[in-house]
């Protein structure tokens, strides 16, 4: 083929140049994200049922739906936290499964368990997670002048709703906007008891009476001639001006609704708050569509906020925890250490090859391979993200890789004396199969990565995919490309003179030596590799590389029942007890009012994001943050940890080293302080901390039923008042536009144990009596929150590392006390389960590897001169891990398979040219023509690909932390591996030559 191509030039250039043009337009179309569009196996069912306690809600709804939920097919996992008034129930499930298919049958299983469920508990929420659902931003409305009245809050949540929110999902690009922070509108009907009494009227009949005339009656069809008419009968109540005229007739009189109670509009009691730096307002977060550019996004979002601010000045739009400035500053460190790199590189080939052309050439191939690259994305329907782009640039090194073999062959074969035009297909044709080999041993050890289980599988998939269609498009352009181009820009060229061994006596004599002391170099390789296992072991092993964190995320439960007025006050005392250390703050007071949120705060509880001032460390802001705490609110529980970024909110987040579940049986309630009784000795022996979830004061009213009946009174009617003295008594709703706004029966606020004894209850006879006579107040503690599993009831105690003296010491603490019984989870399972993983897939690769390279050599012996250098390599590469600080992460692994990849390059290719020497040599002077043929291609290999990820190494972002360790182990690993090349290789050779 490159025989008939080599004369047919302005056919070979017009067709690259029409791909070039097609791989340019469909990288224009490609979404843009931060990560590649995966699906999370994670399902959350939320429950809302605001008048029970966690113990009640635990007991009446989340075990019956845990117990069938847990029929689920493909459920891995199962989690349940219940507070008060609300639920969690998470679903994990095995990677692959469809969670569409699985979303629908947690409807389904739900919708059998609705009738067993309170008939007035409103239908759980069910979420489906994907990638696509993490927000891009948070857009923060906030009035620049302090809201103070519940009118004010009503007309921002308005206005926020109907307006900011519709304007901004207007935008092609966006999904769904979520929000929180904001008031809802409520109508107080007071009755005047003193006017009732008078006239004798049961308090009942307000309620009635409002129901009576909310009816909706709908329309009917009028035919009149020919024509038809829809006749709309207007009903209902539409404002309070319609609640207060209302008439009855009371015992031949007349009378208004407004003569016998007050009605009002205002706002709900508040449930939650969000605060930036200590302004209220209202958060929004924006999600995109899964098939847009992130990029396209933020343009069209900042002319709308820029649009928004001039309209509406007295508003201030903020935007935090943009994902776009993340992917900006990822791609653009990616692309300064591309630069750079390819920078570098041409240095490296201006050096070697000491003239222009042929640099040029190369430096031209690699944009060329990477926008043809960006059409095989189009076809394969992938998106640019910092994984396919991490993929894209690792193939850069393996781009420039197969230019310079090619390239420097021809120049070879020129100095062979050929003519140009058959040293260019000569030089082609001679290396294209072990390219071929090349780049199918690459791919044979990178793409069982894809094989990991869970989503670290998925989202390397993106990255195997990129890597592989980057070689197939650098070998495309090294083997039909460069060679007519190189044809077209030498023809008037001579062909270089010099001899092909000279300047090679410094390597011929070092390789003579290495023959010589055979065993002793070998057994220094040997050394090498038995020393990168020990330094292997004593690695910390992760998921994911540590990223730096701009922010710390603190969850406070105060471990007291307090309002919200007062979790907002407690909040604002420790911002201020924090001084200017956090430069800016956002804090979720009480409850988050996200539709999407997978969890649920409590009244009591709070979260606040600190986003730390330059030069500030989080640890600082963390010290301060206890010390205050331990201050002033010592029965407060804290969390703190850095701001999740978004690998945690796809993974979750870090589980301890070692977690113990201690599993409750559930026929017996334990305490908190019983259990610190428990545990408190053993923890403090061993000096670690103990954390238990907190506890809090319960109020419980028992109704005295026996005692009511005799009075005439039932246990509704007791129950209806008791809603009415809290104002939680719903009458009706008003129907306004597309909301509905409850009305409630309202009483002025007074001490709790004042209502009861104040309010008293009429019988029928018209007999009243103090409510006390029928309630008893009880008062005790409970806990704030109940954590269970598919075992049931649990608490998890963390501990800080893996030793097996704990798990048996935990073992002989609860093995006498009937009830409790641990299971350990942690960490160091999942990094236990992931090593396993690795070691299978690095098999699996060595098994790939050796197949087609057997194939290719037809030789049962040689692939194993190929296969026993990538050990050599792999210990430079956990040398370098050592040096650079890094851990073994699947990150480092994929720069040990690349490097790995290059390394087997450069050996196959050195393998392929001896045994072809060797036909007509000793295989000595084979080993010596090889290398000399073939060094500097290894050489150049080699520093082009470790000056092209240099620069990662001294850039910042996202981007460039996530690929760090990848850099240090392709850094290590090839300085290793090309030793190898040039030294094992021929060794290895002449042993198993002479054995065949």
């Amino acid at each position: 083929m490159l025989h008939f191509l080599i004369h047919r030039p302005i056919a070979v250039l017009l067709s690259f140049l029409a791909a070039l043009a097609l791989g340019l337009l469909a990288g224009r179309t490609l979404p843009v994200s931060l990560l590649p569009d995966i699906p999370i196996p994670r399902i959350s069912v939320q429950i809302q049922y605001e008048e029970s306690a966690a113990r009640e809600l635990e007991q009446t709804i989340v075990q019956p739906l845990r117990a069938r939920l847990m029929q689920v097919g493909g459920l891995e996992d199962l989690r349940s936290t219940t507070r008060d008034g609300a639920a969690t129930i998470e679903l994990f499930f095995k990677f692959g499964v469809d969670t569409d298919l699985a979303f629908l049958e947690v409807n389904e299983q739900l919708d059998r368990t609705l009738g067993q469920l309170p008939r007035d508990l409103t239908r759980p929420q069910v979420i489906k997670a994907n990638v696509s659902d993490i927000p891009v931003f948070n857009v923060l409305v906030l009035p620049r002048q302090p809201l103070t009245t519940a009118e004010e809050r009503l007309q921002l949540a308005e206005f926020t709703r109907n307006t900011i929110k519709r304007r901004i999902e207007q935008l092609a690009t966006v999904a769904f906007v979520d929000l929180s922070g904001f008031a809802e509108p409520e109508i107080r009907v007071y009755p005047r008891y003193e006017k009732l009494r008078a006239l004798g009227i049961p308090t009942d009949r307000i309620a009635q009476l409002i129901q009576v005339n909310n009816l909706n009656l709908g329309s009917i069809l009028l035919q009149d001639g020919y024509f038809q008419y829809n006749l709309r009968f207007r009903s209902g109540l539409r404002t309070v001006a319609d609640i207060e005229d209302l008439y009855f007739q009371h015992e031949g009189r007349t009378l208004q609704l407004r003569d016998i109670a007050e009605v009002t509009l205002g706002a709900l009691d508040p449930r939650g708050v969000f605060l930036h730096n200590g302004r209220e307002g209202i958060a929004l977060t924006v999600r995109k569509q899964a098939d847009a550019r992130l990029f396209d996004l933020e343009k069209e979002f900042r002319t709308l906020q820029d649009a928004l601010a001039e309209e509406y000045t007295d508003l201030d739009f903020v935007r935090t925890n943009d994902q776009t400035t993340l992917l900006r500053v990822s791609i653009d460190n990616l692309l300064s250490s591309l630069l750079y790199g390819a920078a570098f590189a041409f240095i490296i080939l201006l050096l070697f090859f000491r003239e222009w052309r042929s640099p040029i050439l190369i430096a031209l191939a690699v944009p060329a391979a990477l926008v043809l690259a960006l059409l095989g994305f189009y076809f394969l329907e992938l998106s640019v993200n910092t994984i396919s782009l991490a993929g894209l640039i690792l193939g850069v090194g393996l781009m420039i890789d197969n230019s310079i073999i090619v390239m420097e062959n021809i120049r070879q074969q020129r100095r062979m004396g050929y003519p140009l035009a058959e040293a260019c297909v000569r030089g082609g044709n001679e290396v294209i199969r072990p390219l071929i080999s090349s780049a199918l041993t690459t791919c044979s050890v990178f793409l069982p990565l894809i094989f990991l289980s869970g989503l670290a599988g998925a989202l390397f998939y993106d990255q195997a995919v990129s890597i592989a269609l980057t070689l197939t498009t650098s070998l495309v352009v090294a083997f039909l490309f460069l060679p007519v181009v190189y044809r077209l820009l030498l023809q008037k060229k001579p062909a270089p003179q010099e001899a092909e061994s000279k300047g090679y006596g410094g390597y011929i004599r070092s390789v003579d030596l290495a023959f010589r002391g055979r065993w002793l170099v070998l057994a220094l390789f040997l050394g090498t590799v038995i020393g990168g296992y020990f330094l292997a072991r004593d690695l910390p092993t992760q998921r994911f590389p540590q990223l730096s964190r701009e922010a710390l995320a603190v969850d406070i439960n105060w471990g007291t029942p307090i309002d919200l007025t007062e979790n907002r006050r407690r909040c604002l005392t420790l911002l201020n007890a924090l001084d200017t250390l956090p430069q800016a703050s956002d804090v979720y007071v009480g409850e988050e009012q996200f539709l999407l949120e997978s969890t649920r705060q409590a009244l009591n509880e709070a979260r606040l994001v600190l986003y730390a001032r330059e030069g500030v460390a989080l640890a600082q802001i963390e010290a301060r943050l206890q010390q205050f705490l331990a201050e002033a609110y010592p029965k407060a529980v804290a969390r703190i940890t850095p701001l999740a970024n978004v690998f945690d909110q796809i993974f979750g987040a870090s589980d301890a080293p070692l977690v113990a579940q201690i599993q409750m049986d559930e026929s017996r309630q334990w305490s908190r302080q019983a259990l610190l009784d428990l545990f408190q000795p053993w923890f403090g022996q061993r000096g670690l901390p103990l954390e238990l979830p907190p506890d809090q004061v319960q109020y419980e009213l028992v109704i005295d039923t026996e005692t009511a009946l005799r009075y005439g009174l039932t246990y509704e009617q007791i129950y209806q008042r008791l809603l009415a003295l809290f104002n939680r008594a719903e009458i009706d709703v008003l129907r306004r536009s597309d909301r509905f706004v409850p009305i409630l029966f309202g009483e002025e606020p007074a001490n709790l144990r004042a209502l009861l004894q104040q309010a008293r209850l009429r019988n029928e006879e018209g007999r009243e009596y103090p409510l006390p006579t029928f309630v008893e107040l009880r008062k005790g503690t409970s806990w704030c929150s109940i954590t269970a599993d598919r075992r049931g009831e649990h608490i998890a105690l963390d501990l800080p590392a893996y030793r097996p003296e704990y798990l048996d010491g935990m073992r002989s603490l609860l093995a006498p006390i009937p009830g409790l019984t641990p299971h350990f989870t942690g960490q160091y399972y999942a990094n236990r389960e992931l090593q396993g993983e690795l070691l299978f897939i690095l098999l699996i690769s060595i098994g790939l590897l050796y197949l087609i390279l057997a194939a290719q050599f037809e030789s049962l012996r040689l692939p194993l001169v190929v296969i026993l250098t990538v050990p050599v390599g792999l210990a430079g590469s956990v040398a370098a891990l050592h040096l650079g600080g890094q851990s073994l992460n699947l990150v480092s692994m994929v720069g040990m398979i690349v490097m790995g990849g290059i390394v087997v390059n450069d050996a196959i290719l050195k393998v392929d040219m001896m045994r072809r020497f060797a036909r007509d040599l000793p295989l000595v002077e084979a080993a010596h023509r090889a290398g000399i043929r073939r060094l500097r291609p290894i050489l150049m290999t080699t520093f082009t690909t470790i000056l092209a990820v240099l620069p990662i190494l001294f850039s910042e972002g996202l981007g460039a932390e996530l690929q760090r360790p990848l850099a240090w182990a392709i850094i290590g690993g090839l300085s290793a591996g090309t030793v190898a090349s040039v030294y094992l290789i021929p060794l290895l050779f002449q042993i198993f030559a002479k054995r065949k």
